[in-house]
């Protein structure tokens, strides 16, 4: 059961590890949708729209007493290159993840939380879905997982929603396989391709996120939700390569190889059925060879 439909204009949204990736453009598409909107880091993000109030908060810390909010989306989190420690990146990981629960049981308030699809590890299984167990075998996984059981734990949301990504794209983006195919074919390197013919979708763009993130603002659901993020339809990996190469406007060198792991494909069902869109899996790839192309010709500004 949904509540009513929400203006955007009546909300005051905070988004924490806003001077990230996904989080700045999470920021900033809903200031530019009208929302009041402050972002918030452990330093002052900056390079945010037009309209987004920048506040420093590292989300360990207790919740600035005089923040209330209408929603919270928690981007914020410690990525396994910033704090190869195991340990420290679990425990960095829940302090975040309880700092953002804070916040939004504060304001009686729902939560958007940012998860992965590592929190599932590596199943055996052909599809995953909002069902498949969870067995995450990388620190990062378990900290994901993690959180979203204290999402589920938390008795004073006013709903939550888990969104467990896979490979978020657009320019700036990093660490995933895309990114890396982009980088590779940015200083003409081969690009590795492990099971070329498998079925690929793990991917979305950080625009496809955020509308997301708006709709279901708009449209909040009741209770708790845990879903996957995913492109339809699947494609061969090799032509999601191509794909991204044909952006780029550069050829392309492989180097096949097999692989040790199934890859499995993504059901985003279970988003779907609160208002997601999925991107197409081709489409979405060939835009972020043009966006990562466009970004080498004209780099950012110093900060």
């Amino acid at each position: 059961m949904r509540s009513a439909e929400t203006s955007p204009q009546n909300l005051h949204v905070a988004v924490t590890g806003a001077g990230g990736f996904l989080g700045g453009r999470i920021a900033s598409a809903l200031a530019t949708a009208g929302l009041k909107v402050t972002g918030l880091g452990r330093s002052a993000p900056h390079g945010l729209a037009e309209g987004v109030l920048a506040r420093v908060w590292d989300g360990r810390q207790p919740p600035p007493t005089d923040l209330r909010v209408d929603a919270v989306i928690d981007c914020a989190a410690v990525i396994p290159a910033r704090e190869p420690d195991s340990d420290r990146l679990v425990d960095a990981n829940l302090a975040l993840a309880r700092g953002a629960i804070r916040l939004a049981e504060r304001s009686a308030a729902p939560i958007i939380y940012m998860s992965s699809q590592s929190a599932l590890g590596r199943p055996d299984t052909d599809v995953i879905d909002d069902a498949t167990p969870a067995a995450p075998d990388t620190p990062y996984g378990r900290s994901k997982l993690a959180a979203e059981r204290l999402l589920a734990d938390a008795g004073d949301l006013a709903g939550a929603v888990a969104l467990r990504l896979p490979a978020v794209i657009g320019p700036g983006c990093h660490d995933n396989f895309p990114a890396t195919v982009a980088a590779r074919l940015a200083t003409g390197e081969t690009v590795t391709v492990f099971n070329p013919d498998a079925l690929y979708n793990a991917v979305v763009h950080a625009d496809t996120v955020a509308a997301f993130v708006l709709h279901l603002l708009q449209n909040r659901p009741s209770g708790v939700h845990v879903v996957s993020l995913a492109s339809r339809p699947p494609v061969p990996i090799r032509d999601a390569v191509e794909a991204i190469a044909s952006g780029f406007g550069t050829p392309l060198r492989l180097d096949i190889r097999a692989a040790e792991h199934c890859s499995p494909v993504i059901d985003p069902s279970g988003a779907e059925s609160l208002g997601f869109r999925p991107d197409d899996t081709a489409a979405v790839l060939t835009r972020f060879g043009r966006e990562a192309a466009l970004r080498i010709a004209t780099p950012p500004l110093p900060r």
